[in-house]
């Protein structure tokens, strides 16, 4: 509102300037010295005056405006970095799971336990079945431990190579983050400059 204002005014003082110009140039029998003509110095150097505050305040409003400008860019980086980062995190959660599970064999063991346990208390007819039941089972199991070992190892190597791409978008953040960081330390800078030229 105060640069508004400034500039109406200053556009008020050019039109008073000008009609003072005019008033000077006619055939007058005044003395160089005369009040009107130190009236019109005056005027003359507070156009000048308010013409470089112009400038300047075109200058601020132009390095404002590209401030914003780069404020927003970098702001719309940030989040979208941030987005990445995130989903970075959340597989790595995901995979480090999914070795966890995958690990987990207590079930299996346990009806294995089970399975011998009835095998050993039934009649023997019933019993070479329940083995034969129990072999298979086991062999079952221990397919599905090699399978699952494998794929514990190709979720390591997932979750390590996740984390090393983790670690560069990091450093893409952090980045943006310091760029951010030294645009507002330029603002206030900018902001603390302006107060002190008041």
């Amino acid at each position: 509102m105060t640069s508004k204002l400034r500039f109406a005014i200053a556009v008020c003082l050019l039109c008073l300037v000008q009609s003072a110009i005019a008033y000077a140039q006619q055939p007058a029998a005044a003395s160089a010295t005369s009040p009107e003509v130190q009236l019109l110095r005056a005027l003359l150097e507070e156009q000048r005056a308010l013409r470089e505050e112009v400038r300047q305040l075109r200058a601020a409003i132009q390095r404002t405006n590209l401030n914003t400008y780069r404020a927003q860019r970098l702001a719309e980086q940030f989040a979208q970095q941030q987005s990445r980062v995130d989903g970075f995190v959340e597989q790595i959660e995901q995979v480090k799971t999914q070795i966890q599970q995958s690990l987990d064999t207590s079930r299996d063991e346990e009806e294995l336990r089970d399975l011998e346990a009835v095998a050993r208390s039934a009649d023997p007819q019933t019993r070479q079945q329940l083995l034969q039941t129990y072999e298979s089972l086991k062999r079952s199991i221990e397919r599905q431990r090699e399978y699952t070992r494998q794929e514990a190892d190709r979720n390591r190597a997932r979750q390590q190579q996740l984390e090393t791409m983790l670690q560069t978008e990091q450093a893409r953040l952090a980045e943006l983050r310091e760029q951010l960081d030294a645009l507002d330390r330029d603002l206030e800078r900018q902001v603390t400059d302006g107060k002190k030229g008041k």
